[in-house]
């Protein structure tokens, strides 16, 4: 059983830094991923690689600036 009085406070202090340290890398390795996922759906052609969803659905998303608008009557 480890007491507190066994912990190098100097060598946890190290320790901790160390941790945080790759934390900090980690969270900006996936906010930059995020980012990069993200902008890549926004091209029609990677999304339709990426994500199986607008096939699932089986009516095609149109943007809001595509000129061969379709409407769907139900």
């Amino acid at each position: 059983m480890i007491r507190k009085r066994d912990i190098d406070p100097r060598a946890f202090a190290e320790w901790s830094d160390c941790v945080e340290k790759w934390l900090r890398r980690g969270i900006w390795l996936l906010v930059l991923l995020l980012l990069l996922f993200q902008s890549a759906l926004q091209s029609p052609a990677v999304r339709a690689w990426m994500s199986p969803t607008d096939r699932l659905e089986g009516i095609s998303y149109r943007g809001p600036d595509d000129s061969s608008k379709s409407e769907v009557k139900h």
